[in-house]
């Protein structure tokens, strides 16, 4: 038996203060503390995820909710072991709050087998991570497990949401469920496919109603990717694709795009608009986010 834990800083100094004359020495760079105690297995890692293992394990780790003053219930406990235990397909998406660049939906199936394995990676929730480390650790990723991914340039998003209306969140949903199509016939014995959830599961259906191949075995999980490592590595790979084709079209436009859809942003756009033209934005941002407009009225007032 198995049980894994996000903890903080302070929880993990916590824990390694309590056991720490139990701890046996590190065997990879990866691992932060190790210690052997009451035939259980204690692993904490460099991302601050602590594992539990070993015959005695749950009563160690019923110990150890009691230190850190975690409520033990069946929700938490299912999902502490279930990202131990499970071989799980996950979803994610990257570059849906940036007016310039793709969005990037990639899906990740890492087994049971596979786990502690990307978890020694350093992978994690990419939002947590810097993009120097992204590069870094995402190609080991992508050697290591299968995965899907689709890039969604800004010439199809522009003509999906002007000229069929889609909003963002049925093109999210339309993107996972293709990624989840595509990459199920790579992989075999897989407990569960989920996606980090960015709507309900009623809707995620609903706009999925008039598509021909719809994968209906899906879970939707908020905050999937603190829960799944399956979902953390789907996000360190859409990032980490969002990252490559971001720098490209930097260079096609001449200068260092800002990411996100803030203050830069708008001075971007304003820069874009004088050196090319506003149609030109149709190839490198979303032009339906309030920053053109924004620009636009604020031109018209000059």
């Amino acid at each position: 038996m198995s049980f894994t834990v996000n903890l903080t800083n302070s929880q993990a100094g916590e824990i390694i203060g309590k056991y720490h004359e139990f701890s046996v020495s590190l065997t990879n760079n990866y691992t932060l503390f190790r210690a052997k105690y009451k035939s259980a297995a204690i692993t904490i890692f460099k991302t601050l995820t602590m594992i539990v293992q070993g015959t005695n394990a749950a009563a160690v780790y019923n110990e150890i909710c009691e230190i850190l003053e975690i409520e033990k219930t069946k929700e938490s406990s299912t999902n502490s072991s279930s990202s131990v235990n499970l071989s799980v397909l996950g979803t994610d998406e990257v570059g849906t709050g940036d007016f310039f660049g793709p969005i990037v939906v990639a899906g990740a199936f890492v087994p049971k087998s596979k786990i502690l394995v990307i978890m020694k990676l350093g992978v994690k929730d990419s939002k947590l991570l810097t993009d120097a480390k992204i590069k870094q650790i995402a190609p080991m990723l992508m050697k290591e497990i299968q995965y899907s991914a689709l890039v969604m340039d800004n010439v199809k998003y522009n003509y999906l949401t002007k000229v069929h209306q889609f909003n963002m969140n049925k093109i999210k949903a339309l993107l996972h469920n293709n990624v989840i199509y595509n990459l199920l016939p790579k992989i075999k014995d897989y407990d569960s496919i989920i996606i980090d959830a960015f709507t309900t599961k009623e809707k995620y259906f609903e706009y999925l109603k008039d598509q021909e191949h719809v994968i209906t075995e899906v879970q939707l999980e908020e905050r999937g990717e603190s829960k799944y490592i399956a979902i953390a590595s789907a996000s360190v790979i859409a990032r980490y694709l969002f990252l490559q084709n971001f720098e490209k079209l930097s260079a096609t436009v001449g200068f260092d795009l800002p990411k996100g859809a803030g203050p830069k942003v708008d001075l971007a756009i304003v820069k874009i608009i004088k050196e090319q033209s506003e149609r030109y934005l149709e190839l490198v941002g979303k032009t339906n986010f309030k920053n053109l407009e924004k620009m636009k009225k604020k031109d018209n007032h000059a």
